[in-house]
């Protein structure tokens, strides 16, 4: 199943590694290289965005308030949030989705397609 996500990451090798895995699986990409960016790739772009897969820590605007804001324009979006500080990150993350820093190829893809498959999107959780 080939899907549209947008991916926001401040870290390059994480992004492009991410990219490639993605791309790998038949998916397409949106890259943004933080929240605020990727909050102007969403606004811009006129079709479906299936899942917003962020990263918790970025300058400007971080993943959370990314995801605050997305859901607000796209409330069906799937959301699966990245990090490699839990214990510094905020407690919203265990509402959603997600995957721990650093990870393997293959538990990236595995938790990719399980948030893609899942029935609820990101907008039928309240992270505030």
């Amino acid at each position: 199943m080939s899907c549209i996500i947008l991916v926001a990451e401040d870290d390059v090798i994480v992004r492009n590694v991410v990219r490639l895995l993605l791309q790998v699986d038949g998916h397409e990409v949106l890259v943004a290289v933080d929240g605020y960016e990727a909050l102007e790739l969403s606004r811009c772009y006129q079709g479906t965005i299936d899942l917003l897969l962020t990263d918790v820590r970025m300058p400007r605007v971080n993943g959370i308030e990314l995801v605050e804001q997305i859901l607000m324009e796209r409330p069906r979006i799937k959301i699966l949030l990245m990090s490699g500080n839990m214990d510094r990150d905020h407690k919203e993350v265990k509402k959603l989705p997600f995957l721990a820093k650093p990870f393997s190829s293959e538990a990236f893809r595995n938790k990719v397609r399980e948030v893609l498959a899942s029935d609820s999107a990101g907008g039928r959780i309240s992270i505030t």
